[in-house]
């Protein structure tokens, strides 16, 4: 379905159309007549940006059956903020006025396109389907036993959805329909260039068929899964920040400055550098509180629900070194530990998270023990301590910098 809203009762030409490459999400400016469709969208808008009479802007996307409709609700959501950032960067537009609607397969559409192509193979059974059946189908305790895109494939051999995927999927990828409503116009009802209508919970509002499905693999057994959190989740972007810098507030209660910084290697591994410094004297009475560690980390992240978000696990190793003094007995030395790190991290903002975890694992250290005396610090023994516990504890906020485009595939192909 590729949606031309005229819900505030604005023209055809307040709507525009633009193509991605086959499972892209980047917007090319040279593909097709993407440049033309989009410049002149973007010079009607900027004319209302500057009158503000902008109601609001809604960007929707959509992709063809092939593939699991998870895959294809993360990649129309991908196009949606594509599209939606271009035109917030070009015409000024507040992103409070862009609404994105990741529409995944365009069930209605496709029975569109087979309507006005006689030539389809068994037109008329595929369009009973397309008409009559769910997108899933289950048994009396609620199991998945069938569904529309099966019976697609299953209806005379599989000739009719070969022919589609030839003939009539390519229209069906990478369009993304934006429009505009301004203020000025009177609403009225929503039209769309298919004369079907369509529930947009009938394709993502179903529960998930994968958690009912006793053999995954078993061709009754969809592969295409609608969970409902790619509707509820947080706000997913094209864009991933590639690094973060963090401090500790913990170790501030110690009197202990630090900074870490971490690079997102991709969606399941980064590593990291954390230093932390606390170099305080006070010469009467002889009192130190001197601690440099260094350390670097390897985190592997558990099921992300985006860059930065999520738990992960680490391993992590490192040294310093320390002279600490309370007016007696002091130890100067230095040591090493390695470990195991857990945690987890949560955005709270477009470049900010918080990230709260905990370290154990085995330190050892070396020192020297001193007795200052007259002016002088006397010499009395080398000792070694073996620790085996807690190592590390933190709360941390993180800024998030060096923003780059994803450039990954989703797949299966859409």
């Amino acid at each position: 379905m590729f949606t031309v809203s005229a819900v505030w009762g604005q023209s055809p030409s307040d709507s525009v159309k633009v193509y991605f490459r086959v499972n892209h999400h980047q917007f090319d400016s040279s593909l097709g007549d993407n440049r033309a469709a989009m410049d002149g969208f973007v010079d009607k808008v900027c004319k209302a940006v500057a009158t503000n009479n902008i109601e609001r802007l809604v960007v929707r996307a959509y992709a063809s059956p092939e593939g699991s409709q998870a895959a294809n609700v993360q990649l129309t959501r991908y196009r949606c903020e594509t599209i939606a950032n271009y035109l917030i960067d070009h015409t000024g537009i507040s992103r409070d006025l862009v609404q994105t609607l990741p529409e995944g397969i365009a069930w209605a559409e496709l029975r569109h396109l087979v309507a006005e192509t006689p030539s389809v193979p068994s037109q008329q059974k595929v369009l009973d389907i397309l008409d009559n059946t769910p997108l899933w189908i289950y048994d009396a305790r609620g199991k998945v036993v069938d569904g529309r895109k099966k019976q697609l494939m299953n209806l005379a051999g599989g000739v009719p959805y070969r022919w589609m995927l030839t003939h009539l999927f390519p229209e069906l990828r990478n369009a993304v329909a934006v429009s505009v409503y301004l203020k000025s116009a009177q609403p009225i009802e929503e039209q769309t260039v298919t004369t079907a209508s369509e529930v947009r919970s009938d394709s993502l509002g179903q529960p998930n068929p994968s958690d009912l499905c006793d053999q995954p693999d078993s061709s009754v057994c969809p592969t295409e899964v609608p969970p409902p959190s790619f509707i509820a989740d947080d706000f997913v972007s094209p864009y991933r920040h590639l690094f973060a810098v963090k401090t500790n507030f913990l170790y501030y209660a110690a009197l202990m400055p630090n900074l870490e910084l971490e690079w997102l290697i991709n969606d399941r591994w980064s590593v990291a550098l954390e230093g932390d410094v606390a170099w305080w004297k006070h010469d009467p009475p002889h009192k130190y509180y001197q601690l440099a560690v260094i350390s670097s980390e390897v985190r592997r992240w558990i099921h992300p629900r985006k860059p930065w978000h999520g738990m992960y696990l680490g391993l992590f190793a490192g040294g310093g070194w320390y002279d600490l003094e309370n007016g007696g007995l002091g130890h100067y030395g230095e040591g090493w530990m390695t470990g195991l790190s857990f945690g987890y991290m949560w955005p709270i903002g477009r470049a900010l998270s918080l990230d709260a975890g905990i370290g154990a694992g085995y330190m050892h250290t070396r020192s020297k023990e001193y007795e200052p005396y007259d002016g002088h610090y006397l010499y009395q023994r080398t000792k070694s301590l073996d620790y085996i516990g807690p190592l590390k504890l933190k709360l941390s906020l993180a800024w998030r910098f060096f923003r780059i485009h994803e450039h990954k595939k989703t797949s299966p192909t859409p």
